[in-house]
């Protein structure tokens, strides 16, 4: 009986929803064999099954009673899909699933949370604070197998329906800014070639389906006479899911073989983004679909491809990649395509707008935070005018105008953050969150934010002797021990646990304050915080560019490892920097920087080989001298008679290598134009003296015609220098 009244409850709260156009959520708080059984009733009963109708439901998390049709780590697989029930069991309760799968509902659409244990919510700030949210909407419902009751479905009126114009708009769209999207899709084809085009969007703004309308309108124009090919690319074609659908619908005597969409005169393709890389193809238009979930690194190798390109991305506030495709790759895009145009769609066409569903995701993630202004004279003289200041969970937890200027200055910085991040920082007893705030303005400013993480010996949270063993055997791996781990598993660093550590997870200045001494500033401040907790090293990893290195090593960082591997989103290899801050620390960051440096040359011709010879000066240039093999007679000689055309390079490189190490390292790091020059063209001899690239590749990448203009340029170069 109780699942025949939950089922008859259900269909009139779900008609409701259909009939205003929104999603909700419903919470069931309970064992696994009530909640899964209740869920298991509307499934069944189905009212789209029932029609005949395609019905589709996510499944996700670990219930023993439903099974799940979602992988564990692949949930963000389903971006671009649609769905119209998602059921998530998860005893984790991952947020960023969580939001992800949110967004592939429908209008009608319910997400079912399943709860068993409420101590999680308990015992969790962010869940807290998620619930006191939840009860403020009035269409989201909470169930208690406890105290069982169906909560009263209230009258609403139904929104002011649209739907008689829809058909009005241009191509059949439902809004016009989707027209508009489409006839810039078109344009970037028909128009001046060099002009790409960024179509950004939030979740269920018609995104996928304008490129697909512009797809068809493309194909309906072709001819025999000059058929079509247009190439789509995505990291997976599941996320294309509903670009096809919509193509199909635009396009019903095309078929579908193979990845491939056919008509009569043309043809939209997948093919991968690997693909398209190792083999060039000839394509009237190149779109790339979902571009925040490709690597930063391999947009930048697509922008080589096609004169005609459409990018185009869910920006789901900053969740995923999605805000280093806004800070980082549309910086590059800029560099070389300065015409390059950009479009983005507000209006929600698969919700409608101010959708209850949407609006609690973005609350409790604070994917709605925006980045405030600088007031007053904050930019000028701001560092006499900023305070430093730790907050607790509890603070922010507490204050949602504080936690959302602390999101919004964090997220400028980081292109991976992620709504688990939020939760970390209210969730986490290892993780602390130290601010600089203004103290000129009228009310409280965050201009910037450093998440720290304790780790190693830190006394609540050290680890013992046979932990310790287990990961040097690299049979173990401990959650919050990044640097100790590190250090020990790939720098051979026996003691790494008897430390302690403060790990500097992310570290944001408000884009308005950069470049005026803020971060050096604040990393000072860091360094008190941290001393005065008697912390043994202040550490931070983080992808190698030339700007970051720079930014650490300058204040006083010392290098302890380079990854070998790059990073899957950026395609930069992590630098793992330490600062010594007690006796004993001190004592021991000679030993570990001097290890990282003995390997280093051997490295570069392997590991590192391909590593951005900008790097790699720059990390030669902090090389301790004493490790540096001091010139003999006999090498000067050798690099004096290279110069001057007398020996040949293979007779004198060994000593060109020494020469090369000891004068990178004696070079200063300044901004003077002739010694910027002058680094700039030691970036040649980095790349065929340390890394051994061969004479075609370095041609190749510093613009020389031959072997020949090559070596001339080098006995020019080491004439002037020595």
């Amino acid at each position: 009986m109780l699942n025949v009244a939950f089922s008859s409850w259900f269909y009139r709260y779900q008609q409701q929803a259909l009939m205003l156009k929104e999603r909700r959520l419903i919470v069931l708080v309970g064992d696994n064999t009530w909640a899964s059984s209740l869920v298991k009733t509307i499934h069944k009963n189905s009212d789209d099954k029932k029609k005949g109708k395609e019905f589709t439901s996510f499944i996700y998390g670990d219930s023993i009673n439903i099974s799940s049709n979602v992988a564990k780590q692949r949930f963000r697989d389903k971006l671009g899909s649609e769905s119209d029930l998602v059921v998530f069991q998860d005893s984790d309760l991952s947020i960023d699933a969580f939001a992800c799968l949110s967004g592939t509902l429908k209008a009608g659409g319910v997400f079912f949370l399943l709860i068993k244990d409420k101590s999680q919510i308990i015992k969790s700030l962010f869940y807290q604070r998620f619930f006191n949210l939840l009860t403020t909407y009035p269409e989201h419902v909470v169930i208690e197998q406890s105290r069982f009751t169906l909560p009263i479905i209230p009258e609403q009126k139904l929104l002011n329906s649209d739907n008689t114009i829809d058909n009005l708009l241009a191509y059949n769209c439902v809004t016009q800014e989707q027209v508009t999207a489409v006839e810039s899709v078109i344009n970037v084809f028909k128009g001046k070639r060099n002009k790409p085009l960024v179509l950004t969007a939030d979740r269920g703004r018609g995104k996928s389906s304008a490129l697909a309308i512009a797809c068809a309108e493309l194909l309906k124009s072709a001819s025999k006479e000059y058929e079509l090919r247009l190439v789509i690319t995505a990291a997976d074609i599941s996320s294309l899911a509903v670009f096809y659908k919509c193509l199909h619908t635009c396009l019903p005597e095309g078929e579908f073989q193979k990845g491939k969409f056919i008509t009569r005169h043309g043809s939209v393709e997948f093919i991968t983004v690997d693909q398209l890389l190792k083999q060039p193809i000839k394509t009237s238009l190149l779109l790339i679909d979902e571009a925040a979930a490709i690597p930063i690194y391999l947009l930048d190798k697509l922008l080589s491809i096609c004169s005609r390109l459409v990018f185009a991305t869910t920006i789901h506030g900053y969740e995923g990649a999605g805000r280093g495709f806004t800070l980082k790759f549309q910086r590059t895009l800029a560099a070389k395509y300065p015409k390059w145009q950009s479009l983005h769609i507000h209006e929600p066409i698969r919700w409608r707008a101010n959708d209850p569903l949407e609006r609690l995701v973005f609350e409790a993630c604070l994917l709605n935070a925006e980045l405030p202004n600088i007031e007053g004279s904050s930019k000028r003289n701001c560092l006499s005018s900023l305070k430093f200041k730790r907050f607790s969970a509890a603070e922010l937890a507490n204050d949602e105008v504080l936690f959302k200027q602390v999101v919004s200055v964090l997220v400028t910085a980081h292109y991976q953050t992620k709504p688990s991040d939020v939760k970390m920082i209210l969730d986490n007893d290892q993780v602390q969150l130290v601010c600089l705030l203004s103290i000129e303005t009228t009310k409280r400013q965050i201009v910037a934010v450093a998440l720290l993480i304790n780790e190693g010996s830190s006394g609540v949270h050290s680890v013992d002797a046979t932990d310790v063993c287990a990961i040097n055997r690299s049979k173990r791996r401990i959650k919050n021990q990044f640097v100790p781990q590190s250090l020990l598993t790939q720098c051979g660093i026996e003691q790494a646990f008897e430390y302690y550590y403060m790990r500097v997870m992310r570290i944001a200045v408000h884009p308005q304050l950069q470049q005026h001494g803020v971060g050096s500033f604040f990393l000072e401040k860091l360094t008190t915080f941290a001393t005065l907790q008697k912390v043994d090293f202040l550490a931070s990893s983080f992808g190698a560019t030339k700007s970051l290195l720079s930014f650490w090593l300058n204040s006083d960082f010392q290098l302890a490892r380079i990854g070998f591997n790059k990073d899957k989103a950026s395609g930069e290899q992590s630098a793992l920097v330490l600062k010594a801050l007690s006796s004993k620390a001190k004592v021991s960051i000679n030993d570990i920087n001097s290890i990282f440096y003995r390997s280093f040359d051997y490295l570069l011709t392997d590991e590192y080989k391909y590593l951005n010879a900008e790097i790699v000066a720059l990390i030669l240039r902090y090389c301790p001298e004493a490790m540096c093999v001091r010139l003999t007679e006999y090498d000067k000689c050798n690099i004096e008679a290279f110069a001057n055309g007398y020996r040949q390079y293979s007779s004198c490189v060994f000593s060109l290598h020494l020469w090369l190490k000891l004068t990178l390292c004696r070079s200063p790091t300044t901004t003077d134009k002739l010694i910027v020059n002058r680094d700039k063209d030691l970036l040649v001899f980095v790349s065929r003296i340390l890394q051994k690239q061969s004479i075609n590749e370095v041609c190749t990448t510093y613009g020389f015609t031959g072997k020949k203009m090559f070596e001339q340029f080098l006995r020019a170069k080491v004439k002037n220098l020595s």
